[in-house]
């Protein structure tokens, strides 16, 4: 399914998704926020939606999405558009479930994935309507959606950002 065409031609479901997850939409695909020259990144991409704190998400050459936060944070979420969708619906915040000790195994996996979500779930049939109209199950297991996560954020070569700083040096972004 092709969700970023579905969001942007349905404003209302595009303002439920962004007011669930944090997650605005472009009309189209955007440069990234190199700020005024002081950033590069790694890999060529282009920003196709962005969160309220600044952090945006880019579609890179690859097919792959990144994400660069107004913090610093840079890295690979999902190899393609479909598992982005999966772990934003079915994980809520997916910046909650970024505990590299929690994926030990399976079951301690699923188990950490329900409590993030139940944590972060305050509106549960807005959450299931948005699901339904994007065709993304709210009943299926976390562990895989999250494990095929957690091997995107490590996958070489990783995402990157390197930042000037004023005095010239350069400061590597910290993953996600």
């Amino acid at each position: 399914m092709d969700y970023l065409k579905l969001l942007q031609s349905d404003q209302a479901l595009a303002e439920r998704f962004d007011s669930l997850f944090d997650f605005f939409v472009l009309d189209d695909l955007s440069p990234r926020d190199e700020v005024d020259g002081r950033v590069t990144f790694t890999l060529p991409g282009m920003t196709f939606a962005r969160d309220g704190s600044g952090g945006e998400y880019h579609l890179l050459e690859d097919g792959s999405i990144g994400y660069y936060s107004s913090e610093g944070e840079a890295g690979r979420l999902a190899e393609n558009m479909d598992d982005l969708f999966s772990l934003i619906v079915s994980c809520i915040c997916w910046h909650d479930c970024c505990d590299a000790k929690e994926y030990a195994d399976s079951k301690t996996l699923e188990e950490y994935g329900q409590r993030q979500r139940n944590i972060n779930l305050d509106d549960m049939d807005s959450w299931r309507r948005v699901a339904d109209a994007l065709g993304i199950p709210t009943d299926e297991p976390l562990a895989p959606v999250l494990e095929r996560f957690r091997k995107a954020t490590q996958r070489q070569p990783l995402y990157q950002c390197i930042f000037r700083e004023d005095d010239g040096s350069l400061t590597e972004s910290y993953s996600t």
